[in-house]
């Protein structure tokens, strides 16, 4: 098989995404002062060659067309944008931006995690990069992913939910700066208190938020292992009402493995059984 020309480490929708997820999970960790956020203040800021070319993956990433004809001449125009721009220094700013990441974090690690508009992001990749004979049968077929997804109509969900790249992208520098101190600081003053195992909790859900399947394996051998440590706990408790609550507990553990989808009140149950796990070494 003919190996992919598409380089995930230099994809720039890839690497904005990846960045601000990051963010999150330095922030679970008590990081203070996370590094990837550092990073997209750098080289993500207004009129940044590296903000620009962003701007025209998630132009295509976001608008929907009823025709293919109009479809194809977004592409068109995109594609001619994004040549107009500075090549050497759009390649310069991604090298350096790469080099940063692998300062701060271990690149195998930080580009693990499952994105659900991977392959639209690497069509758009290959398409920029433009058409050579030994990759034409590839663009061709990237620019074609890319059409259908143009032509593809919404889903209400998407149809009502806001674009946060592009919306961060709009604001003044002050107002994304403070839109990412107040998460910070929202993150800092909710879960404080949280042991290492929460924090993993939350940060594993942050990671495969996009990724159902992974996700939910996660959530169900993390209730199993509750299951098990809870009932551990039950020889050892003497007064019958807990111990008929807790049977309740154990019982709705056990239907995580008939949910379809996990949300983040089921994540939070985690947290609170994990809470009361604890809560019962102590006393015991």
């Amino acid at each position: 098989m003919k190996k992919s020309t598409h380089s995930k480490i230099k994809n720039t929708a890839i690497l904005f995404e990846l960045l601000t997820r990051q963010v999150a999970a330095d922030t679970i960790k008590g990081i203070d002062k996370s590094p990837a956020l550092a990073l997209i203040k750098e080289y993500f800021k207004s009129n940044s060659v590296v903000a620009k070319e962003l701007v025209l993956y998630q132009t295509l990433v976001n608008e929907r067309f009823s025709s293919t004809e109009k479809a194809s001449y977004l592409v068109n125009t995109v594609v001619k944008l994004r040549n107009n721009l500075d090549a050497k220094t759009l390649g310069d700013r991604k090298y350096a931006l790469i080099r940063e990441i692998k300062n701060h974090y271990d690149l195998g690690d930080f580009f693990k995690t499952n994105l659900t508009d991977y392959k639209l992001y690497a069509s758009i990749y290959r398409v920029f990069e433009g058409l050579t004979v030994s990759k034409a049968a590839e663009v061709v077929n990237s620019r074609y992913t890319i059409i259908e997804h143009l032509t593809k109509k919404k889903s209400n969900q998407l149809q009502e939910s806001a674009n946060p790249v592009g919306d961060y992208l709009k604001q003044d520098e002050e107002v994304r700066l403070l839109a990412y101190k107040l998460m910070i600081d929202k993150f800092n003053a909710k879960y404080a208190d949280l042991s290492p195992k929460q924090r993993g909790i939350l940060k594993e859900y942050i990671n495969n938020i996009s990724n159902t399947v992974s996700l939910k394996e996660f959530a169900l051998n993390e209730a199993k292992i509750l299951q098990t440590q809870l009932k551990k706990q039950l020889p050892k408790i003497q007064d019958k009402v807990t111990k008929i609550k807790l049977n309740e507990v154990n019982n709705m553990l056990g239907a995580f493995s008939k949910m379809r989808n996990i949300k983040e009140e089921h994540i939070l149950s985690l947290l609170l059984y994990h809470e009361l796990l604890k809560e019962l070494k102590n006393v015991n």
